[in-house]
């Protein structure tokens, strides 16, 4: 009994993870729609079509009709704007939520294959939708997602290796996540907030 109940709390303690970072990332992807969408809206401002695909998305996700908000969705997402990319991680969002988990890395895959996106959107993509689909896909395909990460953006290097490590532990490979537990305490580009939680999860794993 007391070892379900320890892995349990195990992977609770995981998923709280997961929870945090995503926020986390939302929160730094929302800053930078703010910041792009306002240089769109700036360098723009005369052009009618991107003025009226703004309030179109921003409607849309006011919208309190699942139906609607999907096809508006849909219809956005056709565009080579920013909006359009916008509006494809929207449904992406509402397919996890409907736990068509699998529909949605498949979507993900498509948005990190567009040649016309900057290395940097494909990292907070692939970082993303790592942790949205954590423990819901095949750990190989999150493996895969990883493959899009740009290693050189060192922002984004803990959260790769915090993934990693976390993949190491649901597959019970000791030696694995014992040195990536190693690379992660002793990377200077990792941040402390994320070795502390490593470090934390390593204790609990340790003396479970």
């Amino acid at each position: 009994m007391n070892k379900v109940n320890s892995k349990i709390s195990f992977f609770s303690n995981i998923q709280n993870i997961i929870k945090e970072n995503i926020k986390i990332l939302t929160s730094f992807i929302i800053c930078i729609v703010v910041i792009i969408a306002g240089y769109q809206f700036y360098s723009f401002n005369k052009n009618k079509n991107i003025r009226e695909l703004s309030v179109f998305y921003f409607d849309t996700k006011k919208s309190e009709s699942q139906l609607e908000f999907i096809e508006n969705m849909n219809v956005i997402s056709k565009d080579k704007s920013f909006y359009g990319l916008m509006a494809s991680l929207e449904i992406i969002n509402f397919k996890i939520e409907n736990k068509n988990y699998n529909d949605s890395f498949n979507e993900y895959m498509n948005l990190l294959n567009n040649k016309n996106l900057d290395n940097i959107y494909k990292t907070l993509i692939a970082i993303h939708a790592s942790y949205n689909l954590f423990n819901k896909i095949d750990s190989n395909n999150i493996i895969n997602l990883l493959s899009y990460v740009d290693i050189s953006l060192e922002s984004f290097v803990g959260y790769r290796l915090e993934i990693l490590y976390l993949l190491s532990l649901t597959q019970g490979d000791v030696n694995k996540t014992n040195s990536l537990y190693e690379e992660i305490i002793n990377n200077e580009q990792v941040s402390s907030s994320i070795k502390e939680r490593v470090m934390k999860i390593n204790g609990f794993e340790k003396y479970k």
